[in-house]
């Protein structure tokens, strides 16, 4: 039987400059990754993301060309092996006739979009910001922050849009010596996302037990293992699971061990377009799920490989039908985003 790998590198400009902590960035380059089986394709995507993953776009390229046909079983970079294993996830479900949710073991219930907020100049301009994406549709917002900008900008957005669910992430960029999460405490946010520093998963136990706010743990869970050690040292309430690291498997097994923990599960995306959003809205069906950080990719990106229009509907966004998720890069204004393809 043969098999046959495709890669196309994008660069695709944002919509609107997006910062955290971590970075800032204004355009979004990702791998795609399909594999074919007579005539059948899959795809999935790799996303490395600017201070967030230890590879890059071009670590995944140099990995994925320097392999070849036989990048499959090989070790690769996460993003670069996630993606590799969306793709064959989704061409078993299109030669199956089912959707991918179904072949995830989810339910195909749709997910409350939810967008992410970087951290603006002001707190006037993230209020902009967040009523911009309400009028998109969005029923929850999730608010980059960090030390000397967050308590002003959570507070304007609570008090400019009081019934909305809010959430913050820090990235990290707090220590255990700021006073800045117990002044949160009172906003009645819905978690306080990664405070301090990955390694810290004691100092994040300490502020379970000092906090009423939930908190969330997102860049310690870069593995099954990983979220093994967060829940053995009950330090989150929530995890955010992101498919576009774990891939697939990995992200089905976190789930299964965060729910028998009784550990809330968020599925989180990368910036990605409807390739990497399509992965993680099927595993955001799956019935433990309560939060994501996901929106329809032109909310963010400028241009976008699926010429399918992702919905918001009443604030929900709903995972794909068994025709999965259609992929064009050869036509405008994605073709003009390409930086480079390749064919094994």
């Amino acid at each position: 039987m043969s098999r046959f790998l495709h890669l196309v590198e994008l660069c695709i400009p944002l919509d609107h400059r997006f910062s955290s902590s971590l970075a800032a960035i204004s355009e979004r380059r990702v791998v795609l990754v399909g594999v074919t089986e007579e005539g059948i394709t899959g795809w999935g995507e790799a996303a490395p993301y600017p201070a967030y993953t230890p590879e890059t776009v071009e670590d995944v390229w140099e990995a994925l060309t320097a392999r070849g046909a036989g990048v499959l079983g090989e070790a690769l970079p996460a993003t670069a092996a996630a993606a590799v294993e969306q793709a064959l996830a989704d061409l078993d479900a299109r030669r199956a006739g089912i959707p991918l949710w179904s072949h995830l073991g989810g339910t195909g219930r749709p997910s409350m979009a939810c967008a992410a907020i970087g951290l603006e100049e002001s707190p006037d301009r993230t209020v902009v910001r967040v009523g911009r994406m309400i009028d998109a549709g969005a029923r929850q917002v999730k608010i980059k922050i960090e030390p000397g900008r967050d308590v002003d900008r959570l507070r304007a957005v609570r008090e400019q849009f009081p019934g909305l669910t809010v959430a913050a992430d820090a990235n990290g960029s707090y220590s255990l010596d700021d006073q800045s999460p117990a002044e949160l405490d009172g906003l009645g946010l819905a978690y306080l996302e990664q405070p301090l520093p990955p390694a810290d998963l004691e100092g994040h136990a300490g502020l379970r037990r000092h906090l009423a706010t939930p908190i969330c743990l997102d860049e310690p869970a870069t593995s099954a293992e990983a979220v093994e050690r967060i829940i053995e040292q009950e330090a989150a309430d929530l995890v955010s699971l992101k498919p576009g690291i774990l891939g697939p498997a990995a992200t089905l097994a976190a789930i299964e061990m965060l729910s028998s923990a009784g550990v809330g599960v968020k599925i989180g995306g990368l910036v990605e377009t409807s390739v990497g959003r399509a992965h993680a809205l099927a595993l955001a069906s799956r019935p433990s799920v309560s939060f994501t950080d996901l929106v329809p990719p032109l909310w963010l990106l400028a241009a976008d490989p699926s010429p399918h229009a992702w919905q918001v509907v009443n604030g929900l966004l709903f995972p794909l039908g068994e025709r999965g998720v259609e992929v064009r890069t050869g036509e405008p204004p994605v073709s003009e985003c390409v930086v480079r393809t390749a064919r094994f």
